[in-house]
């Protein structure tokens, strides 16, 4: 149907549509545009992440969304304003990137117009607050944000400055993260003294070089002990101390001596001002029932000339502390909140040792480093030289024990009494726990290392059949070969020994080992690596840096960011402080994790960088960017040498 109308034909439909629409030109025949709705609104605004966490030296991009009216979103990240409330923890720039600098929290703030949206950053720092790291005693920190393989060189890297002490430093430098001391916040580095002194220093920012705090661990009337042997001129810090964060304390022994002659004392001492804790110090002393020849009535006394070598524990609120160079070892535990005695052992209460010149008995010392514990809490050592029967004598052997000090398990290899007799006790190097395993690492002055089932350790067998595995550290750079001994009683021991000896404790990384030795002779003696996969070693590469024979330890230690940019530290000794002759300066070195054969740097390639004179045993940490190492500043021949913690970090 088509109707005609205004001089045109419509059809029904479209009359339909238009209804009262004119054709002409009046009011009732225009349809005008209609007016544009308003532009959608913001309703408001997130960031990418409401919660941060990072480690110190991290980096985290936010982005910003914005929300609107009509359900739709935008990116305003670019036009964002950005408020930071603690610019000492992180700082975050106009792009909306965060650099993570201290230890703590802090709010981020976006703001665009009247909206805001918060996210909350948490940084993390890392703490070194026992020996080699952690009580399984891998020497790993996998928290290190700032080095990396690409930025440790020489042009980067070096010595940023060095704090001078009143004595030499025997122990490993400890650390705290974000620690408030005089009401300020501070990363803090501890050192104790062979003059009886404990230290904290700033970590990150020298000054003028006066510590944070420093106390004297000897009392009224009391010295260091006067000293002729090993450690000269004086003892008395000698171990690592142990930290519990928990009641932010630290505990150290030192050795002094009064009109009553020498003692030993466990101190706590307050984090934060370095002020006595619990009653403390107590005075350190043991007995046992025993029939060896410093035995009276019966009785095995703890003596006054022994060395606290071996680093501290402390676990399940106990601390545990070893001696040696004393006849017989002792391990003692105590209490960590109220300093009582709890737990007592000696490795041989009823037989005297039988190598003449050093006629130890099962002495703790480890090398300097500590008993290590497992995921149960049970506590784990090794002894050195002495006599070995498996029932109360334990000279050259892996020890298991409960905090109680109850005996519970242990092995020693098949040749005991010839290393006892050779003097190559196991206790020169310290014990490590392999992480996510049930296997202890350990070696000593023989060059052979025992690896250990610490749920079945399996006591004494022929040709150590009751390890997992035994190994020698370089048979393919420097064989193994027999020699004979005599001891005391004449009693003749044959036994296979190699040109090298293990003064240190391995460390862990990705999967492998990492070890370093030193030489009786003219063989290479490099740190190495030994991949651990289906419970077996396997010896890998090794670094092109050989130690020097009279070195005398390279305990590694390694850097990482959880599985990257991993970096084994190394202290080459070089002729260190000792009984006779002058002392070279100790060489830092830093290597690619993933390549030995790369170094990365040593404090010897620029003059500014380098370090102070080596001290044995002593091995680095690495903590927020900074690797410390104790050294010594004066030679032995000073009538009072002063000692030295070195740090070094990136130069700008």
């Amino acid at each position: 149907m088509v109707i005609r109308r205004c001089g045109s034909a419509l059809s029904l439909a479209l009359v339909f549509a238009l209804g009262n629409a004119g054709c002409g030109g009046g009011p009732g025949a225009s349809v005008g545009p209609k007016n544009p709705p308003p532009p959608p609104q913001m309703t408001a605004i997130a960031v990418s992440a409401p919660a941060v966490s990072l480690l110190v030296g991290g980096k985290q991009q936010l982005s910003v969304d914005a929300t609107y009216s009509d359900g739709s979103h935008k990116d305003v990240t670019s036009s964002t304003i950005w408020d930071d409330s603690n610019q000492a923890v992180a700082n975050i720039d106009n792009s909306g990137k965060i650099s993570a600098l201290f230890a703590g929290t802090t709010t981020i703030t976006a703001k665009d117009g009247s909206f805001s949206a918060a996210a909350t950053v948490t940084v993390t720092g890392a703490n070194i607050t026992t020996w080699h790291g952690d009580n399984q005693r891998t020497g790993l920190n996998q928290n290190e944000g700032i080095l990396t393989t690409a930025n440790v060189n020489p042009q980067s890297f070096g010595k940023l400055f060095s704090y001078f002490v009143d004595g030499y430093i025997y122990a490993q430098p400890l650390y705290v993260s974000n620690l408030m001391i005089n009401g300020s916040a501070h990363n803090v580095v501890f050192a104790v003294t062979e003059n009886d002194s404990a230290y904290a220093f700033d970590a990150d920012h020298a000054g003028d070089g006066s510590p944070l705090w420093k106390v004297s661990l000897v009392g009224a009337g009391e010295t260091p002990v006067v000293s002729m042997g090993g450690i000269r001129p004086t003892i008395g810090v000698t171990s690592t101390p142990a930290i519990d964060l928990t009641s932010n304390t630290i505990y150290v022994v030192s050795a002094q001596n009064s009109t009553l002659g020498n003692s030993y004392h466990l101190h706590a001492l307050d984090l934060t001002t370095g002020a006595e804790k619990f009653g403390g110090p107590v005075v350190i002393t043991a007995s046992v029932p025993g029939s060896n020849s410093r035995s009276v009535n019966g009785v095995v006394t703890l003596p006054n000339g022994c060395v606290q070598r071996a680093a501290l524990l402390v676990v399940n609120n106990v601390v545990v502390i070893g001696f040696g160079s004393c006849g017989s070892g002792w391990l003692l535990a105590y209490n960590a909140q109220t300093l009582a005695q709890v737990g007592v052992f000696n490795s041989s209460p009823n037989l005297d040792g039988l190598n003449t010149v050093f006629p130890g008995a099962g002495g703790i010392w480890m090398g300097g480093g500590g008993p290590a514990v497992d995921n149960d809490g049970h506590i784990y050592v090794t002894t050195g030289d002495g006599p070995y029967e498996g029932i109360t004598a334990f000279g050259d052997s892996a020890l298991k024990f409960d905090t109680q000090l109850h005996l519970l398990d242990h092995f020693a290899p098949y040749d005991a009494p010839f290393l006892g007799c050779k003097d190559a006790d196991v206790a020169a190097g310290g014990i490590m726990l392999i992480p996510g395993t049930t296997q202890a690492l350990f070696g000593g002055k023989s060059g052979k290392l025992y690896m250990v089932n610490t749920t079945a350790m399996g006591g004494s067998q022929a040709n150590d059949i009751g390890a997992t595995q035994t190994l020698w550290f370089q048979e393919d750079l420097s064989p193994h070969y027999s020699i004979s001994c005599t001891d005391s009683h004449g009693n003749v021991y044959s036994s296979n020994v190699t040109s090298y000896e293990i003064f240190s404790t391995a460390a862990f990384f990705n999967g492998s080992i990492y070890l370093g030795v030193t030489p009786t002779g003219a063989a290479p003696a490099p740190v190495r690596q030994f991949s651990y996969a289906n419970g077996v070693l396997a010896p890998g590469a090794y670094t092109s840096t050989n130690i020097a024979g009279g070195s005398l330890g390279t305990t590694v230690f390694i850097s990482a960011n959880g599985a990257a940019n991993g970096i084994v530290w190394m202290i080459d000794h070089g002729a260190p402080i000792r009984n006779s002759g002058p002392a070279t300066g100790a060489v830092l070195h830093a290597y690619d994790a993933n390549n030995l054969a790369t170094e990365l740097y040593n404090s010897a390639q620029n003059p500014a960088d380098a370090a102070g004179l080596g001290i044995k045993f002593t091995s680095p940490i690495v903590a927020n960017g900074k690797v410390f190492i104790v050294t010594a500043r004066d030679q032995l021949s000073n009538p009072n040498p002063a000692g030295e913690l070195d740090v070094y970090g990136l130069k700008n």
